[in-house]
């Protein structure tokens, strides 16, 4: 502690006042600032005795400033803080201020007051906290410091009651936001405007027990309501660790949960009309000391919503007709891929082979045809894998899923394109049958640098129509699509490395496990290796410098042709894609659990 301090004390009258003026004192990683503070005493002395100060001692602080986070520090707080007993056990509490960012703790204003009693244990008392809506231009300090851009004008305001009971906190409360222009590469990658909601909320919380039980809560955006229950558990042992989250949406229409999600987080959605009713009820459990019994699941109601009208580029009629598609790669180039018969860069469903069918059904999505674009055992494992990693990871796509994500939106790993998937993946499997979604989905997807489609894979690699492929060469061509660029690296060196070999082979092992190739067939093609048609190659030197020209390139790979078309920010989000497992496949567990989810190395 340091400061300057001034006493005067009246030894008849028994009283003393007690000035200071810039004290820092210093408790832990925490600092706090005064510019002025007074401190009036009296006391009385019997006979010979010691002197006795009288409580309660009321303390006046003026200009008081604490770090609360990296970010935000409580600034210009002034009022009085009373010591109602020698020990300072029970205080009374009447404080104003503003805040301030980062260790710039200049007064801004009052915005915000706490007024109440408590002990200091938390063993009883309650406070209340006002925070009258303010614009956020008032402390740019702590604007400067979020991910928000022109915000000035956004507001919040708010208040909670706290009350202390046996070292447990309750509180309830209300909060509104509305104005906030966010910018965040994992949310979107464009500004997301004009972001207001309010909050409605209930809780209890133990500190002791680092527990956070959240009673009732209700988020409100226009006409939709998102209630939330759960218990979060985060003690600073990994293994006691759980959480539990129950999310509930009221039937509400269609039409109005899509009008209340901010336009750039659903883009790609602006022209979709929908009539019908909506409603959601999901839970998520996770203990970290028992992956095993990580859950999900629930209800999303959005089978009651029906499509009135569908922008154009993604209407029925033109992805069941004859249509362009445009990729834009990593390097900016374009590719085009012509859906119709005799274009040269289209094979019909019916004309490829049903091994490279069998093939991605064996590596990417093994319930592609009973499933309705979703897998929720996915999910699932998707969730428990995220929390296993430390880090989101996203996953669970399937084949219906990627057809959306090449055909319709772009490979940004944003939490907006995720959800735009998401909803055109449900469109599209009420819009297109199976066979023509699996169609499109071999015509577009990507088997190497440039090469679009099984009817250029199949000439490239092999120097054949898609019709025309083997069970190894299926098998081949389905395990270039987690990472296509660099798993081109076998075409430049001319051959299969032992690790990648060993792959191979497993595939054909499980496609003959789940009965997608007879035992007749699997004994005649289990040990012919791979030969390419080498008349596309080049030199080596050049095949392995275009690779490394790709993955060195920073754009984002994206359907020209689509609904996210557009300049789009290099691929810079934390996210990180899972490979596509084989689930909810005869006879049980993923097959590609054991190693497609594993480093990739060149």
């Amino acid at each position: 502690m340091r400061g300057r301090l001034d006493a005067t004390v009246d030894m008849e009258k028994m009283t003393g006042d007690l000035r200071g003026s810039a004290i820092e004192l210093t408790t832990g990683d925490r600092g706090l600032t005064v510019d002025t503070v007074r401190l009036a005493l009296s006391g009385s002395r019997a006979q010979d005795g010691p002197l006795k100060i009288s409580f309660p001692v009321e303390l006046e602080l003026g200009g008081a400033a604490m770090q609360m986070t990296p970010e935000i520090s409580i600034a210009g707080a002034k009022g009085t803080v009373t010591l109602v007993d020698s020990d300072a056990a029970a205080l009374s509490i009447d404080l104003r201020g503003g805040f301030a960012g980062g260790d710039q703790a200049s007064e801004v204003g009052d915005l915000w007051s706490i007024r109440g009693d408590l002990r200091r244990d938390f063993s009883s008392g309650h406070v209340a906290l006002e925070m009258a809506a303010f614009e956020l231009g008032k402390v740019p300090q702590v604007l400067d410091r979020l991910p928000l851009v022109s915000s000035e004008t956004a507001t919040v305001g708010g208040t909670m009651r706290l009350d202390f009971e046996d070292g447990k906190i309750e509180a309830a409360g209300e909060v509104d936001v509305r104005g906030l222009n966010i910018n965040h590469p994992m949310l979107a990658s464009e500004v997301v405007r004009d972001v207001g909601f309010s909050l409605e909320l209930a809780a209890a919380i133990d500190p002791a027990n680092s527990a956070l039980t959240l009673a009732r809560a209700v988020v409100r955006r226009d006409a939709v309501a998102v209630e939330l229950d759960g218990e979060l558990v985060h003690p600073s042992e990994l293994a006691g660790r759980r959480y539990r989250l129950h999310v509930r949406v009221p039937s509400v229409p269609c039409k109005d949960v899509l009008a209340a999600i901010p336009v750039e987080l659903a883009s790609s959605l602006q022209g979709f009309e929908l009539a019908g009713k909506f409603e959601m009820d999901v839970e998520a459990n996770v203990e970290l000391a028992a992956l095993d019994r990580v859950r999900l699941g629930g209800k999303v109601g959005i089978d009651s919503c029906v499509v009135k009208e569908a922008p154009p580029r993604v209407a029925a009629s033109r992805l069941n007709g004859p249509f362009t598609h445009r990729a834009v790669m990593r390097d900016g180039q374009e590719r085009v891929v012509e859906l119709h018969p005799g274009s040269g860069t289209f094979t019909g469903f019916a004309e490829i082979s049903p091994f490279m069918t069998a093939a991605v059904l064996t590596t990417e999505d093994g319930g592609f045809w009973r499933h309705k674009g979703f897998l929720p055992t996915q999910f699932e494992a998707a969730l428990r894998r995220n929390v296993e990693a430390g880090r989101i990871r996203l996953g669970a796509s399937t084949i219906s899923m990627q057809m959306v994500k090449n055909v319709l939106l772009s490979h940004e790993r944003t939490l907006a394109r995720k959800f735009q998937e998401m909803f055109l993946t449900w469109y599209v499997e009420r819009a297109l049958s199976k066979e023509r979604i699996m169609e499109i989905y071999l015509n577009v997807v990507e088997f190497g640098p440039g090469i679009y489609g099984v009817t250029r894979a199949s000439a490239h690699y092999f120097g054949k129509k898609p019709g025309e492929l083997t069970p190894p060469e299926a098998a081949y061509l389905a395990l270039m699509l987690p990472t296509p660029v660099r798993r081109h690296v076998y075409y430049c060196e001319g051959a299969l490395d032992s690790k990648f070999r060993t792959k191979h082979r497993r595939i054909l092992a499980y496609m003959n496990e789940r009965g997608r190739l007879d035992d007749e067939t699997y004994a005649a093609w289990k040990e012919v290796e791979i030969v390419f048609d080498r008349r596309e190659l080049g030199s080596k030197r050049e095949c392995l410098a275009e690779i490394k020209r790709l993955l060195e390139a920073g754009e984002r790979q994206r359907a020209r042709s689509g609904l996210l078309d557009g300049p789009l920010a290099p691929d810079d989000s934390p996210f990180e894609e899972l490979g596509d497992p084989s689930a909810e496949d005869a006879p049980g567990a993923p097959a590609m659990d054991d190693f497609m989810h594993s480093e990739e190395s060149m």
